[in-house]
């Protein structure tokens, strides 16, 4: 017990005595290099925090995209082999009645086939101007309550509430707009000769094969980074209804805003309340597709890579400095071991040194991270062609990077001031 005591003691004396080494090794260090051992940390930890964070955030950006666009925080569809939601009525009047439903958008759709040019017929051998697609039909001011849809708009005018004969096509359907237009894909069609102004002619068929046809005029074309609205045209909820041959009070799909801490209570509940009816409901997360999970994955193992080099390059140059420092000090350590000083003490006070430009780094680091960097990509994200690029970084993650930078940079600076100090005393002193 008494043994455990004076070595208590002795760590403590020692601990203390390094400290005020290290202070003092600061103090009179060259501002200049200290100035760019610390810059050199905070890029290791923007390394670490930021460029993971981006690649990430390519993701993430299609995920938010997703959400705030086209789901919402819930999203109802038809279950699998089912062409609509049973008892949607009931359930739409559920959620406008809900407490914490802020806004919902019931939507119609059906597979439609759309036809661009009327005036002229195919030469023989020649492509119909025509496209398969998914029509959807919405109510213009719910659909812009939950994913504020008239910000799509890229040429023309949005659709107005009870507004009949017009129409909206994805800018991914019509070859002057589409970004896929100059890839040479079989079976990609698009139409061609078709803008806002242009007349279009949409039939759908129904499953005993009669088909109801009806011109539109084309009032605007929509585009985003989110395929369901790209890659579909759109009227108002109330005139497919009425083109629809059979379940015209029946929806296909139900985006849902809430808070998204809600959302998972909200699926639940609406679960129980459909009881055996079929319907497929899900929180935003969870409708995404598994393959951009499986790209997250991989981006962030890709991250956590070069994350891994920063931290090798990191440790490296802690390694050398304090080498450095120790080596050219070598005859300043002889006298202080001979003046009494232990040498574990002289080995703290460059592990605090050490700990001094790791704590420095992730400080200034942190500042721009989550004051500069993080609201800049917020407010202009990263203009990707499958997504907006955001940065991705939160507390609990920094401070994890912030651990692992500092746990390098202690045994960075423990290695060599245990190399330095384990020399003969009397070498040191004479420089031997």
């Amino acid at each position: 017990m008494h043994r455990l005591f004076a070595l208590k003691r002795e760590y403590t004396r020692a601990i203390r005595v390094g400290w005020f080494l290290a202070l003092r090794q600061i103090k009179r260090s060259n501002k200049g290099t200290t100035a760019l051992i610390i810059f050199i940390m905070v890029l290791t930890f923007l390394n670490l925090v930021v460029v993971s964070g981006l690649l990430v955030g390519l993701i993430s950006g299609s995920f938010k995209q997703y959400r705030e666009g086209y789901s919402g925080e819930v999203i109802i569809t038809s279950a699998p082999g089912r062409d609509y939601i049973e008892n949607s009525p009931a359930l739409i009047s559920f959620l406008g009645h809900h407490p914490n439903v802020t806004a919902m958008s019931p939507r119609y759709t059906t597979s439609a086939q759309i036809l661009g040019t009327l005036n002229d017929n195919p030469e023989k051998n020649e492509r119909p101007n025509s496209i398969g697609a998914r029509i959807v039909g919405i109510d213009p001011l719910r659909e812009e309550a939950v994913t504020g849809f008239s910000r799509f708009i890229l040429s023309g005018s949005p659709l107005a509430a009870g507004e009949e004969g017009a129409i909206l096509i994805g800018a991914n359907l019509i070859k002057k707009y589409s970004s896929f237009a100059d890839a040479n894909i079989p079976g990609l069609n698009f139409l061609e000769d078709v803008d806002v102004g242009t007349r279009v002619r949409v039939t759908l068929t129904s499953a005993d094969g009669r088909a109801v046809r009806k011109e539109f005029i084309v009032r605007g074309i929509v585009k985003s980074k989110v395929d369901e609205i790209s890659t579909r045209v759109f009227i108002t909820s109330n005139e497919l209804r009425r083109m629809l041959p059979v379940h015209k009070e029946q929806v296909q799909e139900i985006a849902v805003k809430t808070d998204a801490a809600y959302a998972s209570a909200l699926v639940r509940q609406s679960k129980q309340f459909m009881g055996s009816n079929a319907a497929r409901i899900q929180t935003a997360d969870e409708a995404i597709p598994s393959f951009l999970r499986d790209i997250e994955a991989t981006m962030t193992v890709l991250g956590n890579a070069l994350s891994s080099i920063a931290l090798v390059v990191a440790s490296i140059t802690v390694f050398i400095v304090v080498f450095i420092n120790a080596v050219t000090k070598r005859k300043f350590i002889g006298i202080m071991k001979g003046i009494g000083i232990s040498p574990r003490a002289i080995q703290f006070s460059y592990i605090f040194q050490a700990l001094f430009y790791g704590i420095a780094g992730s400080i200034i680091g942190l500042i721009l991270t989550f004051a500069v960097l993080r609201p800049y990509f917020n407010a202009h994200p990263i203009d990707f062609p499958f997504s907006d690029g955001i940065l991705v970084a939160t507390p609990a993650g920094a401070a994890a990077r912030v651990a692992i930078l500092l746990a390098v940079t202690l045994i960075a600076g423990y290695l060599p001031a245990k190399l330095i100090v384990r020399k003969n005393t009397l070498d040191s002193i004479l420089g031997r």
